[in-house]
């Protein structure tokens, strides 16, 4: 198998990709992989959002003037931080630090979601 593309996803577009392929595997009378159903019960466990308020808030973060690469964009999405500490768990291995009045901006975006 060869890899054509990569792309970061959140939780909530992997639980929709795979619904849309176990709706797929069903009427073909066959089914998931061990794999993709372990995937699919992870991302239902533990997405936060529905599909549409990720891409708003995707779009919201991909907006700001801090640059912030679609990586983080993803975690944010995923892990929807409270508080500044959280946020900077996100950034530990970045090079750079961001601000706290940037770090707000950022949850004041998020809670929006929450």
């Amino acid at each position: 198998m060869e890899i054509l593309k990569e792309k970061n996803l959140s939780l909530s577009e992997v639980r929709n990709m795979l619904d849309k392929i176990r709706k797929e595997y069903f009427e073909r009378d066959e089914e998931l992989s061990y794999e993709q159903k372990r995937a699919l019960n992870h991302a239902r466990k533990y997405a936060k959002l529905n599909l549409k308020d990720t891409r708003e808030l995707m779009k919201k973060l991909s907006e700001l003037e801090l640059k912030l690469t679609e990586e983080q964009i993803v975690k944010i999405c995923d892990l929807l931080p409270e508080t500044v500490d959280d946020m900077r768990a996100i950034f530990a291995k970045e090079r750079f630090k961001y601000s706290e009045d940037e770090i707000k901006k950022i949850l004041d975006i998020v809670d929006q979601y929450r």
